[in-house]
């Protein structure tokens, strides 16, 4: 049978999608490689366990829902809850808790080192497709969507920005709608500019967390200068798109 042939007796299995705007958030540890090939792998293992329920726990504090666990990563999704419009601000409050709660750890509490424990944040919001797709129904729902995979990619980014939190123009936007209630998160993050991210064609314009505000204290003040963008302007509670 040739693949023509084949393709042609496949009955595609259409899902009810459903198309949903939601603030993503990725939370994923610091130095993770390093970690294990300096520590035992079952060490390593009770590390990811700490790690997972602490993060699991702190998003079901803020309303939120943990889509996904990808080894040292955490991704989690924030969507509009009834009589309430601020999936945007509770993903920026819980990107701090965890940051917080995260901080708290050490290796000798959780596997019985001396070394702090550190985690970088990506966050973004904006329409995501949600469904059940064929085999993926035995794991559940399956999210598409472009704020996702900012937020995975601006994590990556943190390190390089000299921050421990970025978020994507759009969730601080939506934040900035949703009112008084995010007026402290936003006094907390600086305009960086746009900034080019892998596989995707234009620039998302990102805001980061600002070093006073940071849980840890040893991270870098500045911007470093290897990455050119504008320089960062703290707005206390109003955003200016880029």
């Amino acid at each position: 049978m040739t693949f023509t042939e084949l393709r042609s007796n496949i009955v595609p299995c259409i899902p009810a999608l459903r198309h949903k705007p939601m603030a993503v958030m990725f939370v994923d540890l610091d130095n993770f490689m390093r970690l294990c090939t300096a520590v035992p792998a079952e060490h390593v293992f009770t590390l990811i366990e700490e790690f997972q329920r602490l993060v699991t726990d702190t998003v079901s504090s803020f309303n939120g829902e943990v889509y996904a666990y990808q080894g040292d990563g955490v991704l989690a999704t924030f969507g509009k809850l009834a009589g309430r419009a601020d999936c945007a601000t509770r993903a920026l409050r819980c990107a701090w808790k965890c940051l917080e709660r995260i901080g708290a750890l050490n290796l000798d509490q959780a596997i019985g080192g001396d070394q702090p424990i550190s985690a970088s944040i990506g966050l973004q919001y904006g329409e995501l497709c949600v469904g059940t797709i064929g085999v993926s129904k035995r794991f559940g729902q399956t999210l598409i969507g472009d704020a996702m995979n900012v937020a995975v990619r601006l994590e990556r980014h943190a390190h390089a920005l000299g921050t421990r939190i970025v978020a994507g123009n759009e969730l601080m936007q939506r934040a900035r709608c949703e009112g008084a209630s995010s007026a402290s998160e936003l006094a907390k993050f600086m305009d960086a500019g746009p900034l080019s991210v892998g596989g995707r064609g234009e620039p998302v314009n990102v805001w980061v967390a600002d070093q006073a505000s940071e849980v840890s204290s040893n991270m870098p003040r500045k911007i470093p200068r290897k990455i050119p963008r504008k320089i960062p302007r703290k707005i206390p509670t109003q955003l200016v798109s880029a």
